[in-house]
């Protein structure tokens, strides 16, 4: 993912209110022409290519998350060469926080397939929100449906075979998307092999061998416009089992107790005492280090400072 983002058009201002009719709708007409005014939030209409919310921050105050309002947005978390997919649509809302996973380095890519508009969501909300509680209700409920989409993106993922995650995802899609038609529902998006892989994980190779074999089983069929459409049969087979298998058993996981949590590791003849001991140590150093650096970077200032007074002094022309 080397492409390099686009700069961010210029956010205009908008009402919130007039740009989305499920929040105006939440409001009596005195409250939503009070609200009208007070709820100015920055709007952008991106184009197609690749983006970034980078920029948000030199235009907006504070920004948090972001909400699509109109088209679509892939946002792509590229983790060791691997590309784990998102497609966003309205009226999704999704942080534009940088990823704060210091053990495990990843990479946010975000692109435009076609024009769409977003609204910044930032600290000039706070107020409405405050003087309007339901608003803010409507925005946690969408932002938890959003969640909720992800756990289940995340187990279709897991399916053990691709075809199995095809169907699943496009049944997915069509939840949300799709269109009621004579022979199946209908998804009016375009999407490339490539595309679908990184959205369930798996090669573009193996994604056309199984788009395949479900073309021929008449599951799925790509239409001539680029949508692609799931037969009625092919919904016969997520109810053919139980969904949740003979057996089963809940995951565990457990924290240990503190002072339990070196002791897999600690070695032979070491007291747990020891450890608090190198550990209280160990923390002492680097606060001590920080301090150092700190006024290290405080006497390099000061030198620069005095070595561009003295210059100006001997030399008239760099005054």
């Amino acid at each position: 993912m080397g492409a390099s983002a686009a700069p961010i058009p210029t956010l205009r201002a908008a009402s919130l209110f007039d740009i989305d009719s499920e929040l105006a709708e939440r409001l009596g007409p005195t409250q939503r022409a009070e609200a009208r005014g007070r709820a100015i939030v920055p709007v952008a209409d991106l184009p197609a290519g690749p983006w970034s919310p980078v920029e948000l921050g030199d235009v907006a105050s504070r920004p948090f998350a972001l909400m699509v309002v109109e088209g679509l947005l892939l946002r792509e978390l590229v983790l060791t060469g691997s590309t784990a997919t998102e497609l966003l649509g309205p009226p999704d809302i999704v942080s534009v926080l940088p990823t704060d996973d210091a053990l495990l380095p990843a990479e946010v890519q975000w692109s435009v397939p076609q024009a769409a508009r977003i609204v910044v969501l930032d600290d000039r909300l706070v107020h409405v929100l405050r003087a309007w509680p339901g608003v803010g209700r409507v925005l946690l409920d969408r932002a938890a449906r959003r969640e909720a989409r992800l756990a289940t993106h995340r187990a279709i993922a897991q399916l053990p075979r691709v075809d199995q995650r095809l169907l699943a995802f496009f049944a997915h899609l069509g939840e949300r998307w799709g269109r009621v038609a004579g022979d199946g529902v209908v998804l009016p998006l375009q999407l490339t092999h490539e595309t679908l892989g990184r959205l369930i994980g798996a090669r573009r190779p193996t994604v056309s061998l199984a788009l395949k074999e479900l073309a021929a089983s008449g599951s799925v069929e790509r239409r001539k416009d680029g949508s692609w459409l799931l037969t009625y049969e092919a919904f016969e087979l997520f109810g053919a089992g139980d969904q949740v298998p003979i057996g089963w058993q809940a995951a565990d996981a457990r924290q240990l107790p503190d002072g339990e949590q070196d002791a897999p590791d600690r070695p032979p003849g070491v007291k747990p005492e020891d450890i608090d001991v190198l550990r209280k140590r160990v923390e002492h150093l680097r606060r001590e280090h920080a301090d150092r650096l700190s006024r290290g970077v405080h006497v390099l200032e000061r030198s620069r400072q005095v070595r561009l007074l003295a210059s100006k002094r001997t030399d008239p022309s760099a005054r």
